[in-house]
């Protein structure tokens, strides 16, 4: 889709509002509603040995312990004067204290400017206008600044991990709903987090316009749920290095689908494959991930355990120099609970075997177990956590990354309160020891979390 067929898109838009919203809406206040609501997270992590960016007892940025504190607040109304219409209005301030990695360490060469994972001071949240329940109570349309996630997550996510939310649009999304699924669509563009400017005040990071739907099997013995997908992902902002070294622009696009099914005589599966295709500054894509689930639960066991196997693949660039760029990027998907949780992996050229358990001792505590054992899917490519410091272009460092050990327990005791705290440790293995450090690492952490909301309407 073309450029100028994206600014088309609103225009569209706003035509068909006044062509569809019913007249008397406003007028119908017998389901008129006014919520007040507010979102605290605290949250403490100590990193031993790595931090965001780096790896090791000597990191090429930050310090090699950090321990610090991140805090997030947000507010804002919920306001619905009819069935037709939905109004949010949503604000957040993200703060990091004791962080030893400055402001200007994040991502400032790949956006040109900030895009901070930790800060975010007093920016619009959730604040956009939805008209819903129209055409039957089938079609809806929701246009501002949103969130945009499906499925897992694991292809749109809006990375509620980070402290800032690692994707938040400004985008008109327009969903229509049938029996048996549903199919969106969007054209957007992803804020860019910049502690130091107003998001209104700044450019944004991508330009993107997608598909993403979702089919139900109306036969109860055919265990499948199917969700398509197709999106692009556009910067035109020069600030991509090609493998001839020359600057220019990222345009791709993505297609792909998602198919899975929860709670199937206790087993469930989920399947994701994708591929990428398009321009890397002079660079041709060619690239794919994938990601499979297989667990079975024991209801009938008073902890209720799970065990899960997953597979993850991300591919990667065999010979960075032959003009084909083969690295793998994750689309809009988050990253915060899916390659371990110490953060250390993106999804680009990975292979992740990872082994799960989790048990339910009570009704308010559950606990996880994560075992991961992490390869590179190309030896010659990089080590995604800094693609330019942790790169062996020869392949002689080998592709054993490492592997990791992590345990989270989430605790919902008291009402509208979420307490978590967790471990991991991560073992160097041969390509690891060898551009970063032999040295093991440790992260801990501890969150709190109140939600509130109050209905005065």
């Amino acid at each position: 889709m073309g450029k100028v067929t994206y600014k088309l898109i609103p225009l569209v838009f706003l035509v068909f509002l006044t062509q569809v919203i019913p007249g008397s809406c406003l007028a119908d206040s017998a389901d008129k509603t006014l919520v007040f609501g507010a979102d605290v997270r605290l949250r403490y992590e100590f990193q031993d040995n790595f931090n965001q960016l780096a790896y090791g007892e000597n990191p090429v940025k930050g310090s090699s312990s950090d321990g610090f504190l991140l805090g997030r607040l947000r507010a804002g109304f919920d306001y619905t004067p009819c069935n037709h219409f939905h109004l949010a209005l949503w604000l957040q301030d993200a703060e990091a204290w004791g962080l030893a990695l400055a402001d200007s360490d994040f991502h400032k060469g790949k956006f040109g400017q900030q895009h901070n994972p930790d800060k975010d001071r007093w920016e619009l949240w959730d604040s956009y206008l939805e008209f819903k329940n129209l055409f039957d109570d089938t079609f809806s349309v929701k246009a501002g600044r949103q969130r945009i996630f499906y499925g897992d997550k694991r292809v749109f996510g809006p990375g509620e991990w980070g402290n800032s939310g690692r994707w938040i649009w400004d985008a008109v999304k327009l969903s229509y709903q049938f029996n048996h699924g549903f199919v969106d669509a969007y054209y957007g563009k992803t804020q860019l987090h910049d502690p130091n400017a107003f998001s209104l005040n700044h450019r944004h990071g991508f330009e993107s316009a997608g598909i993403y739907s979702q089919f139900k099997s109306p036969v109860k013995l055919i265990p499948i749920v199917l969700e398509p997908f197709m999106m692009t992902r556009v910067d035109d902002h020069d600030l991509y290095k090609g493998e001839d070294q020359a600057m220019g622009d990222v345009d791709s696009w993505y297609w792909g689908f998602r198919a899975f099914k929860k709670n199937f005589f206790g087993f469930d599966y989920d399947f994701t494959y994708i591929r990428q295709a398009g321009d890397y500054a002079d660079d041709d894509i060619d690239a794919c991930g994938y990601h499979a689930l297989l667990a079975y639960t024991c209801k009938q066991v008073s902890l209720e355990p799970r065990i899960s196997l997953e597979y993850s693949y991300a591919s990667g660039d065999d010979d960075p120099a032959d003009g084909d760029h083969e690295t793998f990027d994750a689309a809009f998907g988050a990253r915060d609970k899916m390659y371990g949780r110490m953060n250390l992996f993106h999804w680009q050229n990975l292979k992740d075997a990872q082994v799960n358990f989790e048990v339910k001792p009570i009704e308010w505590l559950s606990l996880k177990a994560e075992i991961h054992q992490f390869r590179l899917a190309q030896k010659e490519d990089a080590w995604y956590l800094n693609a330019q410091a942790y790169r062996d272009k020869s392949g002689q460092s080998g592709d054993e990354v490492g592997r990791e050990v992590d345990i989270v327990a989430v605790i919902n005791f008291f009402p509208s309160h979420c307490i978590q705290a967790g471990f991991g440790h991560f073992r160097p293995d041969e390509f690891a020891r060898a551009v970063a450090s032999d040295k093991n690492s440790n992260w801990v952490f501890v969150q709190w979390e109140y939600k509130f909301s109050r209905k005065v309407l």
